[in-house]
């Protein structure tokens, strides 16, 4: 985790940079308690019955940066800005997939883009293994759009958005978000209050 929050470090740095940005232009939103954590994520294919079959649903991230290892096995596809039709995202040896989170979309006002992106379900007797490491600012960390160049602001159309998924500015608010996306029917038993201030309204993309 040490590593990956430095390489993690160095992209953030990176991406700045190539904004035409200072280096540090995001360190004040990670400073002291960056928000990360890791995943050891496995798919199983179908079972000899047929029955269990094991992917993942189109989403996108709501942290900041997500480092992915993933094995041979492939199915991964994403789904580029203002495009309907998926691309695969194919396994390459010893690379990480860099993924875009919904608050470096914030933070450059639409200009870098979250990807929906999905995993397809493993062929029948098969598995597919991955290593996700989110990488995201504190939770009480707010991001506001930066500073682009006119060039580069001709490009930054804003925050993609539904009336199912809005994209809040605060960490912890969109991180809370994506939680209850993931457990609707527990969000709306126990939470249904804070559903409301975070304007989360049932459904899918």
């Amino acid at each position: 985790m040490e590593l990956l929050s430095r390489v993690a470090t160095e992209l953030t740095h990176a991406i700045a940079a190539s904004l035409g940005l200072p280096e540090d232009q995001f360190d004040d939103a990670f400073v002291d308690a960056p928000h990360w954590f890791g995943k050891l994520i496995r798919y199983v294919g179908l079972d000899a019955d047929g029955l269990d079959v094991q992917g993942v649903g189109p989403h996108a991230d709501y942290g900041f940066l997500t480092l992915l290892l993933q094995d041979g096995a492939g199915g991964l596809q994403a789904r580029p800005p203002r495009m309907t039709e998926w691309v695969d995202i194919p396994p390459i040896e010893d690379a990480l997939v860099i993924n875009v989170g919904e608050m470096l979309e914030v933070a450059t006002h639409g200009y870098l883009v979250s990807p929906v992106h999905r995993v397809l379900p493993c062929a029948p007797g098969t598995t597919r293994q991955s290593i996700a490491f989110f990488w995201s600012p504190r939770l009480d960390a707010t991001l506001r759009p930066v500073p682009l160049t006119p060039e580069l602001a001709a490009h930054a159309p804003g925050v993609t958005e539904t009336e199912y998924n809005p994209v809040l500015p605060r960490f912890g608010d969109n991180a809370l978000k994506g939680w209850f996306r993931s457990h609707p029917e527990v969000a709306a038993r126990h939470h249904a209050d804070l559903l409301d201030s975070l304007l989360i309204k049932g459904g899918h993309e």
